[in-house]
């Protein structure tokens, strides 16, 4: 996580579950990171990542990690059908380090 705050970025995890299950989740789990609770799907639609009748015959979200600028754009896309595969820590570090730099105002 030093790695990312160092780049200014951040993780954010976003879970078509319950604010509820969410906190449960996150203090069980000790994530280090927000969780926010998308259960209509809004924002796993926008990503374009719904994986229908997948759990318990209900849709979910396709294990994903998306890069998104600081201006809303989708920079790098990493997405699974197996939930224990994520990618690699510097495979992410590199898709940030290979973002446009802002030129500076002056």
């Amino acid at each position: 996580m030093e790695a990312l705050r160092q780049r200014n970025a951040a993780v954010v995890g976003i879970v078509v579950d319950s604010v509820e299950e969410n906190a449960t989740l996150s203090r069980d789990a000790e994530i280090a990171f927000p969780l926010l609770s998308d259960p209509d799907l809004q924002v796993v639609d926008a990503y374009g990542l719904r994986h229908h009748d997948a759990h318990e015959h209900r849709d979910i979200a396709h294990s994903a990690s998306v890069l998104v600028d600081g201006d809303g754009i989708v920079r790098w896309v990493f997405v699974t059908r197996n939930v224990r595969v994520r990618p690699m820590p510097a495979d992410i570090l590199a898709a940030i380090d290979a973002l446009p730099r802002a030129e500076p105002h002056g």
